[in-house]
C-alpha cells in the first residue's frame, strides 16, 4: 500500500495503491487480477479503506481516492455536489490510464459510483454499493450538528451512531482518527451534498453488475435503502451484514472481502 498524488487541474489528489511503486510521475501498475477504485464517504479519506487495500491487495489491484479537500487531497473546499465528485473520478481514472474497474463505494462514495457507472458505463466492469443509498434521509438535526463543527461552535463528533452496537472500541477509534484527517467544513458540505442527491432516476439505466452491501445496524442508510438500490439495478444482488453499522468495510473487513472478492472473480 503505497501514498501517491495526480495532478487534476491544479489539485493534487492523493491516492493509496497496492502493488509495486514508481516514480512521482507515472503511474502505478495495478495490473493484477481485477482492479478496484475504492470510494469513500462523506468526510471521510481513503484510510479507511486500509483493510481492503491489504486483504484485497494479494490477489487483486485497489486504489483508494482522497477526493480533494479530503484526507491527504489538497484543497480548502470539497466538491459541491455528487456529481462533481464523480467528474472528478472520471478525471482520476482518465489521468492514471485506469483500465476498465469495479468501483467500490461507501455511503456517499456508493452515489459517486452510480453517478460515474451512468455516465462512462464503458469504464466500469462492476459496481459495489456499501452502506449507500439511491436517496439519502439526513435529518435536519445531523446538518445542524454539522454546521455548528464546522462554524467552530461545537468541538469534533465522536459519537457511535454510525457503528454496530457490537463493533469494540479499537475499531471505533481507528475510525475516529480518519475523520479528524478532513476539516469539518468539507463534512459539512459532503452532507449537504448527499441531500441533494437523488440517484433513483439513474438506477434502470446501470447495466453493469452490481453488489450491494448492507450492515444490518446501519442507523444512517438503514437496510431498507440498500434493498432499494438493489431492486432498481437490474441482477443486482443484496448481501446483509450481520454486526455492521454504517462502517461495514470496516467493522466487518474480513467478511466484506470475502465478498468483493467473490464478485471480481465473477467478473472474469
Amino acid at each position: 500500500m503505497h501514498p501517491k498524488y495526480v495532478d487534476i487541474d491544479g489539485t493534487a489528489v492523493h491516492y493509496l495503491h497496492t502493488g509495486p511503486t514508481t516514480l512521482p510521475d507515472v503511474p502505478p501498475a495495478l495490473d493484477r487480477g481485477a482492479l478496484l477504485v475504492l470510494l469513500h464517504a462523506a468526510g471521510s479519506t481513503a484510510g479507511m479503506w486500509r483493510r481492503q487495500l491489504v486483504g484485497l491487495g494479494w490477489t487483486h489491484s485497489a486504489l483508494a481516492v482522497d477526493l480533494p479537500g479530503h484526507g491527504r487531497s489538497a484543497g480548502v473546499d470539497g466538491p459541491a455536489s455528487v456529481e462533481e465528485s464523480a467528474a472528478i473520478v472520471l478525471r482520476v481514472l482518465d489521468a492514471l490510464r485506469l483500465r476498465p474497474c469495479v468501483l467500490v463505494g461507501r455511503s456517499m462514495g456508493g452515489a459517486v459510483a452510480l453517478v460515474v457507472a451512468s455516465r462512462a458505463p464503458e469504464r466500469v466492469r462492476g459496481l459495489v454499493l456499501a452502506c449507500s443509498a439511491a436517496r439519502f434521509t439526513l435529518s435536519d438535526d445531523v446538518l445542524a450538528s454539522a454546521r455548528d463543527v464546522a462554524r467552530g461552535r461545537l468541538p469534533q463528533q465522536f459519537t457511535t451512531e454510525t457503528f454496530s452496537p457490537a463493533t469494540g472500541i479499537d475499531l471505533m477509534r481507528e475510525a475516529w482518527m480518519e475523520q479528524v484527517k478532513t476539516d469539518p467544513r468539507v463534512r459539512y458540505t459532503d452532507l449537504v451534498a448527499c441531500r441533494a442527491f437523488d440517484g433513483r432516476p439513474l438506477l434502470p439505466a446501470i447495466r453493469v453488475p452490481t453488489l450491494v452491501v448492507a450492515g444490518a445496524d446501519d442507523g444512517i442508510a438503514p437496510v431498507a435503502q440498500s434493498e432499494e438500490l438493489a431492486a432498481g439495478i437490474a441482477g443486482a444482488q443484496l448481501e446483509v451484514l450481520a454486526q455492521a453499522g454504517h462502517q461495514a468495510p470496516h467493522e466487518q473487513s474480513e467478511r466484506f472481502n470475502q465478498l468483493v472478492a467473490a464478485f471480481a472473480e465473477r467478473l472474469g
